[in-house]
């Protein structure tokens, strides 16, 4: 919580918002949890809501055994998601934001709330989808980016 009320405020400086996305799946064999953080142009970042609820309601199975959007705003995450299942979060800031209990992982893309903020930002598929291999040059770039970023955010 201290880390995303700190990015927020350094991303609130560049007119940019926090979109904080959480994939957990695998968890009965080798757990698997992803976090993005994505800067979002606070004009665009009102609107993400919607999409989010929208695609959430829409997404996985039709007949779920569990709730299929949790409201996470003013509440702990591990308990608005029951324990040991596969779950899709997304947090706006630190407004709060959604959570999905995932019924099939098959059907549920690790990509999922990347594609909704692409297409929000009409981004080309690409950078959420089946990404072209790393190099060992670009990987060095981005080390240089993000060592830049940290000392221009000492305190993040």
């Amino acid at each position: 919580a201290v880390v995303s009320t700190q990015s927020t405020g350094k991303f609130a400086e560049k007119k940019l918002d926090a979109v904080f996305l959480e994939f957990a799946s695998r968890l009965d064999q080798r757990r698997h949890v992803f976090v993005d953080c994505v800067p979002v142009p606070v004009e665009d970042a009102t609107m993400l809501p919607a999409y989010f609820k929208k695609a959430i309601l829409e997404s996985d199975v039709e007949w779920a055994q569990n709730k299929k959007l949790v409201d996470t705003r003013g509440k702990n995450l591990r308990k608005c998601v029951p324990q040991g299942l596969p779950y899709f979060s997304v947090e706006f800031g630190v407004d709060g934001g959604f959570a999905h209990v995932i019924e099939e992982e098959r059907l549920f893309k690790r990509y999922f709330g990347l594609e909704i903020i692409g297409g929000v930002l009409d981004s080309d598929v690409v950078l959420w989808r089946n990404p072209p291999k790393e190099t060992g040059e670009g990987i060095r770039y981005k080390k240089q980016v993000f060592e830049k970023l940290a000392i221009e955010f000492p305190d993040v």
